[in-house]
């Protein structure tokens, strides 16, 4: 019964040990955010530029707390607070200029879905996600 208690308590050790590895963190310091990044997903679907249509990205300067990018159609700016240790992260006052474009689809998800966003963390692979206040993955970016 012993013998049977250890290897099941190793086994358990073992398995969490395994799923630290791959545990997901907010990067160490906001630096890592700096500079450009493709929006690859919205709220679970895929983002692809349309013909005619500009390609869909946030840009970072964390020394000047700023965003700046693409909806898809307008330009955004910006300003941003983040906080590496708590994987924190909001946008402030965002503007954007006011095209029409053929398809506004694309920048009324980005803009939906920047307004939950309260967390972010990158991940092994280098992939930034935004998440709500709750944890759920509302937007993934990949650096350009």
């Amino acid at each position: 019964m012993k013998k049977l208690f250890i290897a099941a308590c190793a086994a358990g050790m073992s398995l969490s040990l395994a799923s630290c590895g791959t545990q997901r963190k907010a990067a160490s310091t906001t630096a890592a955010l700096n500079g450009e990044w493709k929006i690859t997903t919205v709220e679970g679907q895929a983002i692809q530029a349309k013909p005619g249509e500009k390609e869909a990205f946030i840009g970072f300067d964390v020394k000047e707390n700023r965003i700046y990018g693409n909806t898809g159609c307008n330009n955004l700016t910006g300003g941003l607070q983040a906080d590496a240790k708590n994987g924190t992260i909001s946008f402030g006052q965002t503007g954007s200029t006011r095209m029409m474009c053929a398809d506004m689809e694309t920048e009324q998800k980005v803009l939906g879905a920047m307004g939950k966003i309260g967390k972010y963390e990158i991940t092994a692979d280098g992939k930034l996600n935004f998440k709500t206040a709750d944890g759920e993955t509302v937007m993934t970016l990949e650096k350009k």
